[in-house]
């Protein structure tokens, strides 16, 4: 399986195409957390969202770009909050509570972990389609988040010798054993408030080791 990119209109559309293209993925993101990556048809998606099945090949070129484009889309907000950290220069304890926040909400969202489940699943058929995923989510996810640390580390605020390393290890964290039982089943999805104080502690753990030597007396 080949990498999906969307059509042209992801980056350039008129307002009546670009409100067709939020509607099929709307209906996507519904179709897909419902019912699963293998469960879901884009012919449930075309009756959800109207349309028609040429326009929803046009615009993602198949289910997986659709299926892509859905789920980058849904993650978007959690992506937004480090480029919104830089802009604003907010303090990095700001920044990465509100990254975890917002990333446990999505990460423990029942019809995510359904999703997940039925994606390991799926990765054994099509090695491919497991790959595809990794990059465009977690891959991706750790990726900013190691260019934000490695901005914060250029400024003085963190001394961190491997700022990649270092993001996949607070996004390990984060999700810990939280993640595992989620998939298993052994616990019902966290409260906004367990995901906030989760956010918080491995905020404080985490920048308690990155801070700069000076910083800690």
């Amino acid at each position: 399986m080949s990498e999906s990119r969307p059509g042209p209109c992801a980056r350039a559309c008129t307002p009546r195409g670009e409100a067709r293209r939020e509607r099929l993925l709307d209906a996507a993101r519904d179709v897909f957390l419902e019912q699963g990556y293998a469960g879901a048809s884009v012919n449930d998606v075309v009756a959800r969202a109207g349309g028609s099945l040429a326009t929803l090949y046009k615009l993602f070129g198949n289910k997986e770009g659709l299926f892509m484009a859905a789920m980058e889309r849904h993650i978007a907000t959690a992506w937004e909050v480090l480029e919104a950290g830089r802009r604003d220069a907010a303090a990095p304890e700001q920044v990465l509570f509100e990254l975890g926040r917002r990333m446990l909400a999505l990460v423990f969202d029942p019809g995510v972990i359904r999703l997940t489940r039925g994606l390991a699943f799926e990765a054994e058929r099509a090695p491919a389609l497991g790959e595809l995923f990794l990059r465009r989510g977690p891959d991706r996810t750790r990726q900013d988040l190691a260019d934000y640390l490695r901005d914060q580390v250029a400024a003085g605020n963190l001394a961190l010798a491997d700022p990649r390393e270092a993001a996949g290890m607070f996004m390990g964290m984060l999700l810990g054993e939280w993640h595992i039982d989620a998939l298993l089943g052994r616990h019902p999805a966290p409260d906004d408030a367990q995901c906030a104080e989760r956010a918080r502690q491995c905020v404080a753990i985490f920048l308690g080791g990155a801070r700069p030597a000076e910083w800690r007396d």
